[in-house]
């Protein structure tokens, strides 16, 4: 039951995750510099494409998720960018922890299952 609830709010705040990233790449603003288009490839590219993913394969998803925030913020420390304050970017990736988790628990069970008596 516990795997079920946190796929479900994964799903659930990925989708209020998504939801802000579109608002906010619909919003008009200035071109986006070298840098800055490198960053976004990292957040929210691969992150949102982890998230999208994670609807169907858990794993990869968090992992694709994970990759792209820790691009992101790799990236920021060697080009010396300044864009990646505030706990916000954290919180987005946040919903790879529940599918994370709830791809763990769902593994852990049927392995739990799979023992002899």
């Amino acid at each position: 039951m516990l795997p079920g609830v946190l796929r479900w709010v994964g799903r659930i705040t990925s989708i209020v995750v998504l939801a802000f990233i579109l608002l906010a790449a619909t919003t008009p603003s200035g071109a986006p510099t070298g840098k800055q288009i490198v960053a976004l490839v990292f957040f929210p590219g691969l992150v949102g494409i982890g998230l999208l993913l994670a609807w169907w394969r858990e794993k990869l998803g968090a992992i694709t998720a994970t990759l792209g925030l820790l691009g992101f913020y790799a990236w920021s420390l060697v080009s010396g960018a300044h864009f990646a304050r505030g706990p916000w970017f954290v919180v987005c990736w946040s919903p790879a922890v529940f599918f994370a988790a709830s791809w763990y628990l769902r593994r852990r069970q049927a392995a739990h299952i799979r023992e002899p008596i």
